[in-house]
């Protein structure tokens, strides 16, 4: 059977740990069309939460288009508008049909289509030759706008804190003045730096001063857990005992991307080994060793304070 535990990527069906109740709050938000405002440390599973909700949304046969953006990485106006002209894909599957709904709301605007070598999945991106990016950023927008117009969509922004860092004049408040005026569009602003995006969006002086509700992203409480992990291994013919999978997760501190690595290598011990304290001590230490490069960089590099 296949590991089911993963790290390293999207975590979702089976390999996703409960979070029942905040899907069932974040979907409300997205079919009342109400934006929010995501937030958590990093590796605790915002991005896979977003994923587990756009899944649901498909299971559940709901009339939603749904798109992610990550806009990690983006150093400007012109990378924000590339990364949603790369997503709309997520909305329109046909490329024929994307190109025509596209090159129709942007008739004087050249078009680039690229194939990615990799997925083989299609993107459009707009030439910023001889236009300016504010029209682009306008006209993009009223695309998405007409989309919603067909049906509900849910947009989210992965790593929204980026845009702060951004040096055009004035972007924050010329998006603003486009997503307030959407009223089919549930926008999903998620973030891992704390401080940077609540601040974007608590401030009185700042542009997105409560356009969302803020949706804090906690740890995964042991109780979750418990059930999850004891099924997971199961289906192994593994039952790890209760007071074993409390001490992993203790052990962790109840970080999901932690706990999903360490039962990622557990799963891949032997079945004729007993689970026991020393087999996860023994764990624990190669994991511990195996990045022990990584630890000694970072402790060089920390000052004297």
């Amino acid at each position: 059977m296949q590991n089911p535990f993963a790290f390293s990527n999207y975590v979702t069906g089976e390999s996703f740990c409960n979070r029942n109740k905040k899907l069932s709050e974040l979907l409300k938000y997205i079919k009342g069309s109400q934006n929010v405002l995501l937030f958590s440390h990093r590796r605790f599973g915002k991005s896979s939460l977003i994923q587990q909700v756009f899944s649901k949304i498909k299971e559940k046969g709901l009339n939603i288009g749904a798109m992610h953006v990550e806009l990690y990485g983006t150093i400007s106006e012109k990378d924000f508008i590339t990364r949603i002209f790369q997503g709309l894909n997520q909305l329109e599957s046909n490329l024929e049909r994307l190109l025509k709904s596209v090159s129709k709301a942007l008739s004087k605007i050249k078009l680039d289509l690229r194939i990615d070598s990799v997925t083989g999945t299609a993107s459009i991106s707009p030439s910023f030759a001889a236009v300016n990016e504010k029209i682009i950023l306008e006209e993009l927008m009223n695309i998405l706008l007409k989309y919603s117009q067909k049906r509900k969509l849910v947009i989210a922004f992965d790593e929204f804190q980026e845009v702060a860092n951004y040096t055009e004049d004035g972007f924050e408040k010329r998006l603003r003045s486009f997503i307030q005026h959407h009223s089919n569009i549930c926008y999903i602003f998620s973030g891992s730096q704390k401080h940077l995006i609540t601040e974007m969006f608590n401030s009185n002086s700042r542009a997105f001063y409560k356009l969302a509700d803020s949706f804090p992203l906690g740890k995964i409480e042991t109780e979750h857990y418990i059930p999850w992990i004891k099924n997971l291994f199961s289906r192994k013919n593994v039952f790890l005992p209760i007071e074993l999978i409390e001490e992993i997760v203790s052990r962790f501190e109840n970080q999901p991307m932690y706990i999903q690595n360490f039962l990622f290598h557990l799963w891949e011990i032997p079945r004729n080994k007993e689970y026991s304290p020393e087999i996860i001590n023994d764990l624990e230490n190669k994991i511990i060793e195996k990045r022990s490069l990584e630890y000694t960089v970072l402790w060089e590099t920390l000052s004297i304070n």
